[in-house]
């Protein structure tokens, strides 16, 4: 069996591309650009599709093509984000911007290759929907809705039905599960828990408590509320700092979570991302809100410490002087990821995904079952 995972350039890409590798596929990750966060990938075609286009006048959406005939001559099953395909440009109903064209999952279906499609963020927030969630919701601090999401409402049911008209399966997690008809739910905010070190244990004297945030997008995150949270506790006295760390690359981060006593992920949103599942498994205790019906895995065993713009300032007053809920919370964290969101958890969903989605020979699917097994052990 050969995998293809691609082509949104996150960090969770490679671990999938991990838990593949787990079950004995033979995967890759190919990606057309890399952010400054993440580009740790197999095949990065940047530099390629820019030299076809400086040197020989060649159009970058002809090398497009030619890179979905390698994929189609190499690969059996697509792992692909909602939010784009190997050609371009995206969408094309529903969202100008986001989905993948119609053209391309045509031709898997017509190839007979398995396409397995997953809510990225962006590409499954639809403005009315989400508003309705709740009185926190990812929209409520918009700066400017349609530009960072699909937003419309109407348009983006209508691009969610054509991809799973089309898919193999729909995955998603969190959130997504509640704006995703029809979605699987398979936790695939997966770290190699092996590449994160134990972090040193907390103290329980009154030092200064070190509140590390990292947000691409504050207003998306609750940022303000944090802030105005901290600011007060300043005001009257309490030992608290407040760590700021945007678009840094993604090395800085994780070198920061051995340092900063908590995570704040997000207040408003209503479910963690990955940097959340990253300090975890560094044994960094996080701080989130919570959607009541969020789709997270284990719910009950999940150490995350809530928390929305309107209960953050006692939270954090609580931890000023509670370090041993801290300690607790980041000494839970490890495990919790390792059973939920490592990449033997995850290898072990894909190995169901296959067998229930895929018509695999009956001895494969032996095999697939058995090295799940094993990845849960």
């Amino acid at each position: 069996m050969n995998s293809l995972w691609g082509v949104t350039p996150i960090v969770n890409l490679s671990a999938g591309v991990a838990a593949d590798r787990a079950l004995g596929v033979n995967a890759r990750s190919l990606v057309f650009t890399t952010y400054h966060t993440s580009s740790n990938f197999d095949v990065v075609c940047s530099e390629i599709q820019a030299r076809l286009v400086a040197e020989r006048g060649e159009d970058w959406f002809l090398f497009r093509w030619l890179m979905l005939i390698w994929a189609i001559a190499n690969f059996d099953f697509f792992h692909l984000y909602n939010d784009r395909g190997i050609i371009e440009p995206a969408g094309g109903y529903g969202s100008p911007r986001f989905g993948i064209a119609v053209r391309e999952m045509e031709i898997y279906r017509q190839a007979g290759k398995r396409l397995y499609t997953y809510a990225y963020g962006a590409d499954h927030r639809m403005r009315e929907k989400n508003l309705a969630l709740g009185k926190w919701n990812f929209c409520s601090e918009c700066p400017d809705p349609g530009v960072y999401c699909v937003c419309d409402d109407a348009g983006g049911a209508a691009m969610l039905q054509i991809i799973r008209e089309y898919s193999t399966a729909v995955v998603a997690h969190g959130l997504a599960m509640k704006l995703i008809p029809g979605a699987r739910n398979v936790p695939y905010l997966t770290v190699d828990i092996n590449k994160f070190s134990p972090r040193r244990s907390w103290s329980q004297g009154d030092g200064k408590l070190v509140v590390g945030h990292f947000p691409n997008h504050g207003y998306f995150k609750g940022t303000k509320y944090l802030e105005g949270a901290i600011h007060f506790l300043q005001a009257e006295g309490h030992a608290v700092e407040l760590l700021l760390l945007s678009g840094k690359p993604h090395h800085e981060i994780l070198e920061a979570m051995q340092k900063i006593d908590v995570l704040v992920d997000q207040l408003i949103s209503g479910s963690f991302g990955l940097t959340a599942v990253e300090a975890m498994a560094s044994g960094c205790p996080v701080i989130c809100y919570l959607h009541d019906g969020v789709a997270i895995a284990d719910r009950k065993a999940c150490p995350i410490i809530e928390a929305n713009p309107e209960t953050i300032k006692e939270v954090l007053r609580q931890l000023v002087s509670d370090r041993a809920r801290l300690s607790e919370a980041g000494a839970a964290g490890r495990q919790y990821v390792r059973k939920n969101y490592s990449v033997e958890a995850l290898g072990a969903h894909l190995a169901d995904l296959y067998v229930a989605t895929a018509d695999l020979p009956k001895s494969l699917n032996a095999r697939l079952a058995e090295r799940a097994k094993v990845l849960n052990s």
